[in-house]
């Protein structure tokens, strides 16, 4: 699947002072990760996958256009998907890094 080049951009441009944040090529998209765990990663179809924790995962699904992660027909309590609708202005990408990097930050080791 190709990535999204526009949203890797913007994404880069949030993350690009940060060195603890690398790239990697996974879920078919391009990963964003924090001390090499999984922050985010811009998907294929404009999506934005976010890391943020079960609690604030559950909360996320009830927005309109967020949904949990699914992965070989298993949900992914820790993830959800953010449509690409949702991710319009730089606040609204921002918010959900900020989300991101407020869980990844609060995890010890790697994923």
């Amino acid at each position: 699947m190709a990535v999204d080049e526009e949203l890797t951009a913007r994404i880069r441009s949030v993350v690009a002072l940060d060195p603890r944040v690398t790239e990697k090529r996974m879920f078919g998209g391009l990963c964003f990760l924090l001390d090499g765990k999984i922050l985010v990663a811009a998907r294929g179809n404009g999506s934005l996958l976010v890391q943020c924790g079960s609690e604030a995962s559950a909360a996320a699904t009830s927005e309109p256009g967020v949904t949990p992660m699914v992965m070989r027909g298993k949900q992914m309590v820790n993830f959800v998907d953010v449509e690409a609708d949702l991710l319009e202005t730089d606040e609204q990408l921002e918010r959900w890094i900020a989300i991101a990097e407020r869980y990844v930050s609060s995890k010890p080791g790697r994923d």
